[in-house]
């Protein structure tokens, strides 16, 4: 029961509505119930009471809220930023969820006003909240936040280049259909102050090899302040062309990078050639100021004749600006050609020719120019000569005076003499123009001109007049070819004449004495000079008028030094300055011999009658003491009643070939007489029925030569006589005596058909000077010996064998002396050579009249040869050579199987012995011989 209020109750009253603010539930976690009960209390009369409602339960419901800070309007915008057109602006803000659940956001930037000055808005989340736009933080078009969550995000603006003024860009953002969050920016954007670049080689024109400077000049002409300038010189394409960076960079302010593949750049100088591009970082560049970058670059050979064209660029708030140079890198060849000691005088100018007056056909004509490369790099020239009037022939020449080997390479600033000589083949004026030219394409070129060439040589004469002193010392003169001796006078007369309509300048005579003359005088003041063997006697002329001749003499005596049989040979030159090459008269040749060919003549006996042999003894001899002479011929002259023996002649021991008879006269050919040396000539006639009985029988003999080196006429001997007497009583019964020269096999002495070896061809000699050669059965025979002691003996050269001795040989093996009467047998056995020994071959090699008889023979116990080879001429064989090979890998034991020489007329032997391992059919070889005819 509810009690009527009195004074003195205290009512307190609770309604069941209950008020929330929006803050409070957003900050409730949505789905968060909200329990609420009401309570009364009150003070009754009678004492307190309360009085409790019913209960009441409300569920948070999700609800989305946003808040974007820094807050801006139009009117007051919430940031700002100045930049340059073409820069970029970033405006940092911070998106927090103000709702009571997580929620996904949705910024969108926006421009509000100006917006041609923007080239680009984009939103960015600020992952590290520094307020710039890091490498790696992405853009984003949605933000997920968790309730109380917040984000940082940044707004960036890229402004167009070439745009100013005031830009309003908002940033709003919003989820669901809730309410939203905005807030406003401000970009001032200002005109970016303008850069100048310029670039430049120095120089601009590069030798391979050489550096060029380079400059690049970056130029702030505004009057605002520029942000950091790029200023950047890519090289990559000057490098693939051969020019390349040589040396650090340097800049006059800020800091030099490097890059070596056009992206990556850094502060560290690597290897020079590996450098792609430089470039300079300036942090800024006030107005009217300028910065510079250069470096060196080096241009290798391969880029040469190429024109590199370069840009270099500066960049600064999104604004580039460029500068271009060019650089032509190759040689400047260039070549001067001009009058010796002037190669740069003008070309076709007056200063750039030569000229003569006169010159002669067929005469040598010489200038002498000054080629010199004035290029900046070796070339290679050639020289070439035309004629733009007359003809000639030419010859080009080095400063030696030696042909000039062409193509001439010649290094930068080198010159050398070039010599140009002309040989006239006309008559007439004569041009000459040469030309230098280089492989690189350069050419220049001078003139040579001859005023006027003539033809003919200057008329020279010279005569020799020879005298020797007589009995009484006067003088007497020689006929002319004569021969002379030493202290006899040579008078030489030398006469020179100019034929020609011009004169001749500068005459110059020489006459070059032979070496074995003594100066005695000169007329018209010549000049002696030159040693001993070397005298030249000169005379000074100076001009020859034209037709004008000058006669001069020179007397020389014959030295003792002159040697016989050689000539004096003389000439005398002149040369002048139109002859620059001697021109030489006619030569004369006296020649010189004073010693004498002496002859001797001897018989061996001096009583003979009909059918004796006489031996005759020639002793000639050379007495010069220096020279031999030579194809000396003998001629002995018998009396009626004489004949020749063939077969007796001999030479120094040795077989010569039959004299040819003529008319009844013997004649014999020496191809040399040596001098100071005695020569023995033997041979035998036989006196016939037709001498007369008690008569005399003279024989005459001279021999006649000529000088060697044949200048010298020829040279007779003294006439030599031998005379016997015929007594025609002396007569006496006659014999017979044969044999036979075999190798005793069984050493008994005696001639074994069958078992005994005959040996062909050996020479048996009577002791009358009679000798003859066995036959193939190895026998020989004298006929008509006159009864007596007689002896005989085998020619041990004709034979490899030794002689066995025997009673009949006196002590002296291969003698063999009998009493002979009638037929008497001499055989004659040789001991064999250790062995069994047997000819393996015999060979003849034959030529005309001469003969090579060759037999080789074997010890078959020992393998030793035995060679004996017999050359047969019927005269003398001059430079005879003989060469007998050996079997492969045979050893010469004795002898030699070689010679050479002159081969005396008749028969020689040689033997020689080998030592060889072979099979016995390889060790015969076939001989050569040479000579000369």
């Amino acid at each position: 029961m509810i009690r009527p209020l009195t004074p003195r109750t205290k009512l307190i009253m609770l309604t069941g509505a209950l008020a929330v603010s929006a803050q409070a539930l957003a900050a409730t976690p949505a789905g968060t119930p909200i329990t609420n009960r009401a309570v009364a209390t009150y003070d009754p009369v009678e004492g307190v009471g309360r009085s409790d409602s019913n209960v009441v339960i409300t569920t948070v419901q999700a609800q989305c809220a946003v808040s974007l800070s820094p807050s801006g309007t139009p009117e007051q915008p919430g940031r700002a930023a100045g930049v340059l057109a073409g820069e970029r602006a970033v405006f940092s803000y911070t998106i927090v969820n103000a709702g009571n659940d997580t929620f996904t956001f949705t910024p969108r930037p926006e421009a509000l006003a100006g917006a041609a000055l923007s080239a680009g808005l984009q939103v960015y989340r600020d992952l590290n909240r520094n307020g710039q736009l890091d490498q790696g933080e992405p853009a984003v078009t949605s933000v997920e936040l968790a309730a109380e969550a917040s984000a940082a995000l940044l707004l960036v603006v890229d402004t167009a280049a070439g745009t100013s003024g005031d830009l309003l860009v908002g940033l709003s953002a919003s989820c669901g259909g809730g309410e939203g969050a905005s807030s406003v920016a401000k970009v001032v954007v200002g005109q970016p102050p303008r850069l100048d670049v310029q670039k430049s080689f120095s120089p601009a024109l590069i030798r391979p090899g050489l550096p060029t400077t380079v400059t690049v000049t970056v130029s702030n002409n505004t009057s605002q302040e520029s942000r950091e300038v790029l200023l950047t010189d890519l090289l990559t394409e000057q490098v693939a062309r051969g020019l390349r960076l040589s040396s650090a960079a340097s800049a006059s302010q800020g800091t030099v990078e490097y890059t070596t593949d056009g992206t990556t750049w850094s502060a560290a100088l690597p290897t020079p050639a590996q450098v792609l591009g430089v470039r300079a970082r300036i942090a800024r560049l006030a107005p009217g100021e300028q910065a510079t970058l250069s470096f060196k670059m080096t241009a290798e050979e391969r880029a040469d004749g190429q024109s590199f064209t370069n840009v270099a660029t500066a960049r600064t708030s999104g604004q580039e600006t460029s500068g271009t140079a060019v650089a032509d890198v190759r040689y400047q060849p260039a070549v001067a050609l001009g009058p010796v000691g002037n190669p740069g005088a003008p070309e076709g100018g007056p200063e750039d020719r030569q000229s003569r007056p006169f010159a002669v056909v067929g005469q040598s004509v010489c200038f002498d120019h000054t080629l010199q490369n004035t290029g900046d790099v070796a070339d290679a020239f050639r020289i070439t000569v035309t004629f733009p009037q007359g003809a000639a022939e030419v010859s080009v020449q080095g400063p030696s005076g030696s042909p000039l080997a062409q193509p001439l390479t010649l290094q930068p600033g080198q010159q050398t003499v070039v010599r140009v000589c002309y040989v006239p083949t006309q008559a007439g004026p004569l041009e000459a123009l040469i030309t230098a030219s280089g492989d690189r394409g350069t050419t220049n070129q001078t003139r040579d001109l001859l005023d006027q060439v003539e033809a003919g040589l200057p008329e020279l004469r010279k005569s020799v007049q020879a005298s020797s002193l007589n009995a009484d010392n006067q003088p007497v003169v020689l006929p002319e070819g004569a021969t002379v001796a030493a202290g006899d006078t040579l008078t030489y007369t030398l006469v020179a004449r100019n034929p020609y309509t011009r004169p001749l300048s500068g005459v110059l005579i020489c006459d070059p004495l032979p070496a074995h003359l003594d100066f005695v005088s000169a007329s018209e003041g010549g000049v002696l000079s030159g040693a001993v063997d070397a005298q030249v006697v000169t005379w000074n002329l100076g001009t020859l008028a034209p037709g004008e001749s000058r006669s001069l003499t020179v007397q020389a005596k014959v030295s003792a030094r002159a040697v016989d049989g050689e000539g004096l040979k003389n000439i005398f030159n002149l040369v002048s300055t139109e002859f620059t090459q001697p021109v030489s008269s006619n030569e004369v040749n006296t020649p010189v011999w004073s010693a004498a060919l002496e002859i001797q003549k001897q018989s061996a006996v001096q009583l003979v009658t009909y059918g004796d042999r006489i031996r005759y003894t020639l002793r000639l001899r050379n007495t010069s003491q220096t020279t031999s002479v030579i194809n000396a011929l003998i001629t002995d002259t018998p009396s009626q009643g004489l004949e020749y023996i063939p077969g007796t002649s001999t030479l120094d021991g040795t077989a010569l070939a039959d004299p040819v008879i003529t008319g009844g006269s013997l004649n014999w050919t020496i191809p040399e007489l040596r001098p100071n040396v005695d020569v023995l000539i033997t041979y035998e006639l036989r006196v016939t029925p037709d001498a007369p009985a008690n008569g005399q029988l003279d024989n005459v003999v001279q021999a006649v030569g000529t000088g060697a080196g044949g200048v010298a006429r020829a040279i007779a001997s003294n006439r030599a006589q031998a005379a016997v007497k015929v007594d025609p009583l002396k007569f006496a019964a006659l014999s017979d005596i044969l044999g036979t020269v075999f190798v005793d096999r069984n050493r008994n002495g005696l001639y074994d058909l069958g078992s005994d070896t005959p040996i062909e061809r050996a020479r048996v000699i009577l002791s009358n000077g009679r000798q003859v050669i066995t036959d193939a059965q190895g026998r020989y025979k004298f006929s008509n010996v006159p009864f007596g002691t007689w002896a005989l003996r085998l020619d041990p050269n004709t034979t490899p064998y030794q002689p066995l001795h025997t009673p009949q040989d006196g002590g002296q093996p291969g003698t063999r002396t009998a009493q002979v009467r009638g037929l008497t047998t001499l055989d004659i056995p040789l001991a064999p050579l250790g062995g069994d020994i047997s000819a393996l071959r015999r060979t003849t090699l034959t030529v005309g009249a001469t003969r090579v008889e060759k037999a080789v023979y074997a010890d078959q116990s020992g393998g030793l040869y035995t060679v004996t080879l017999k050359l047969s001429s019927p005269e003398a064989l001059s430079d005879f050579e003989l060469t007998d090979p050996l079997p492969a890998g045979a050893v010469l034991k004795e002898g030699r199987n070689t010679w050479q020489g002159t081969l005396p007329s008749g028969e020689t032997t040689l033997t020689y012995r080998f030592q060889w391992g072979g099979d016995v059919r390889g060790a015969t070889t076939d001989p050569v011989v040479t000579w000369r005819y």
